[in-house]
């Protein structure tokens, strides 16, 4: 009967019979300001959820390649998910309790606030606090046959350096577009402790100004996690809550990070446009820049982003190449000018450009450590390069370091074939002693030749918290700088740092440097018949054969095309509507737009 009388008190209910408000000390919470609310097994009121645990371990697909600090995928949920305002058909599985739809940045100890446009956005914290996979349990995801259901399990994945076991799983519901957290064993305690910086649980929107937190640290404590928790978060009905707001998704890469040019190449500019706000926008102007570190423009260009719905994204490729006579560091600038954009944050993506010659250096630093970095276990750190020319040969790799006393660190070349993208093959390592602050270098006899995609330069530590290595927060920043705990990841202060290591390459050694240097200057790709709607045909300008990499607004190659004589044909009748890219692969070729009609 009181808690009867208590519910009737404070309880609102909507015509479906869930609460619209809910008092925390009952074990609800919201809305946020879209109208998200919670609601826990312990709370004793209408619509409160009820643990019902769906065992997925062995009937789901185990994800591998899960470490400490790092990110998977994506793996497709099955169906088109309502979430907030858009919809989601992809999700990132993060080793630290948490995934996310279409953003796979590392959340990593310090965690960042949820909500918070920090980290990764459009994010999903059941438990995200220093797990450690590599030191045991799995993770599992799996779609319902009727493709209505989507859960992620993990299951008895013990806290990074501090053990225990915890075994949760994250739900998503069509049929009431509901989100469930479901813990079946919480044991042990995160690194840190239940702090607000070790422990975070709650869901965000696409930007991360919008979300509801369930828990930070241990407040509130009645929300800690125990064994047979459900927390379900529940869409409105209907919402009152209007935002205009537009992104630069990424630009120039996946993750609009620093990029090599050969002097006098020209460069192609383009960018990924999503509507983030609750609104449908009209068409709005996109802008290309390039600044030098004084500030000044030395290239500027617009063109137009079409229409968008809530969360649609459009692909942009701006009408004019610019083409770089001196070498130097400037800053890309590709810019949504969307009129009464709510939220400026995320309206320009500023992309680091190095122009060089070669034998060029390729670094992110300015040659001068801000700070240095060590781990308290093994570990190290790294960077990501794209080189401006194939076949490229790196002579010397280079990380800047320091120790107290003398501490061996192994320094190495790494394709990048490992998961996702991520480090992979060891091309070269050689150990090197560290002790003074300085660069220290390995040089690879025979020199590493890179045919196509990315390597990277690192340096691994076994010895605890050394050595420290150098650490660059002048602005520009790449995004490109790597971890490594037991795995390779992007590093969690990739927006902050970059990580003081380099290459140093040739297009070519031996007798034939004596020549006059090569320079690679990439043929245009064009594409007829756009729009389409049942092929395409990609021309090269070049009589070559060449593969053709067509690929969607996540950056996700969907297609391959091979070129005979610089000319090929794409059937597009089994591809989504939408805008695509298209480019040669491994060979630096312009980007052409192509949009799919149906």
């Amino acid at each position: 009967m009181i808690v009867a009388l208590v519910s009737a008190l404070f309880f609102a209910l909507s015509p479906n019979g869930l609460p619209q408000t809910t008092p925390p000390s009952w074990g609800g919470g919201g809305p946020d300001s879209f109208g998200y609310i919670y609601l826990d097994s312990d709370t004793v009121c209408p619509g409160a959820p009820t643990y019902e645990w769906i065992d997925i371990k062995n009937i789901g697909t185990k994800v591998t390649g899960l470490a400490d600090d790092n990110v998977v995928g994506p793996f497709d949920i099955g169906f088109a998910f309502p979430y907030y305002w858009y919809k989601v058909t992809q999700v990132y599985v993060g080793s630290n309790g948490c995934i996310a739809f279409h953003d796979k940045r590392l959340n990593a100890h310090e965690f960042p606030p949820i909500p918070s446009p920090r980290g990764s956005n459009n994010t999903l914290a059941a438990l995200m606090s220093d797990l450690d996979p590599s030191a045991g349990g799995t993770v599992w995801v799996w779609t319902s046959s009727d493709n209505d259901t989507f859960i992620v399990q993990y299951d008895s994945v013990p806290f990074w350096s501090t053990g225990g076991r915890n075994t949760f799983q994250i739900i998503l519901s069509l049929p009431d577009s509901s989100i469930t957290f479901q813990y079946k064993e919480q044991s042990g305690t995160p690194y840190g402790g239940w702090t607000p910086e070790s422990n975070q649980c709650g869901i965000e929107n696409v930007s991360g100004k919008i979300g509801l937190n369930y828990l930070s640290g241990n407040i509130p404590p009645g929300n800690m996690y125990h064994a047979d928790l459900a927390v379900k978060f529940i869409p409105p009905e209907s919402t009152t809550y209007e935002v205009h707001d537009a992104c630069v998704r990424n630009a120039m890469n996946e993750n609009s990070g620093g990029i090599f040019v050969l002097r006098n190449t020209p460069i192609t500019f383009w960018g990924i446009y999503q509507n983030t706000g609750n609104k449908p926008e009209g068409s709005f102007t996109a802008v290309a820049r390039v600044r030098n570190l004084s500030g000044a423009v030395m290239f500027i260009d617009s063109t137009t982003v079409q229409p968008l719905d809530p969360g649609a994204t459009d692909s942009v490729v701006f009408p004019n190449t610019w083409t770089p006579t001196t070498n130097g560091t400037f800053v890309i600038q590709v810019i949504a000018k969307l009129p009464n954009d709510a939220v400026p944050i995320n309206d320009t993506a500023n992309i680091e450009l190095r122009v060089v010659t070669l034998p060029a250096t390729l670094t992110y630093d300015r040659g001068t450590p801000s700070t240095f970095y060590s781990w308290n276990g093994p570990g190290g750190y790294g960077a990501r390069f794209v080189p401006p020319v194939y076949p490229c040969t790196i002579t010397t790799a280079r990380v800047y370091m320091q120790a107290a006393t003398s501490t061996p660190c192994a320094i190495g070349i790494f394709d990048d074939n490992g998961i996702g993208g991520s480090p992979g093959d060891t091309l070269f390592i050689a150990t090197v002693d560290v002790s003074t602050q300085d660069w220290y270098a390995v040089h690879p006899n025979p020199p590493v030749v890179i045919e196509d995609g990315a390597f990277f330069v690192g340096a691994i530590s076994a010895v605890p918290s050394a050595p420290g290595f150098g650490m660059d927060s002048v602005p520009p920043i790449s995004f490109q700088s790597w971890e490594f705990t037991t795995g390779w990841s992007p590093s969690r202060n990739a927006d902050v740092h970059d990580v003081m290591a380099n290459a140093i390459i040739h297009e070519q050694v031996g007798i034939t440097e004596l020549l006059p240097e090569k320079i690679h200057r990439p043929p245009r790709l064009e594409v007829s018949a756009n729009p389409v709607s049942q092929s395409v045909r990609f021309m090269l300008g070049v009589p070559i054969s060449a593969r053709v990499e067509v690929f969607d607004a996540t950056g996700r190659t969907v297609q391959e095309v091979m070129l005979q004589d610089g000319v090929g044909i794409l059937d597009t009748r089994e591809m989504a509507p939408g805008i695509y890219f298209a480019r040669v692969a491994n060979n630096g070729s312009s980007v052409a737009k192509l949009i799919i009609a149906k």
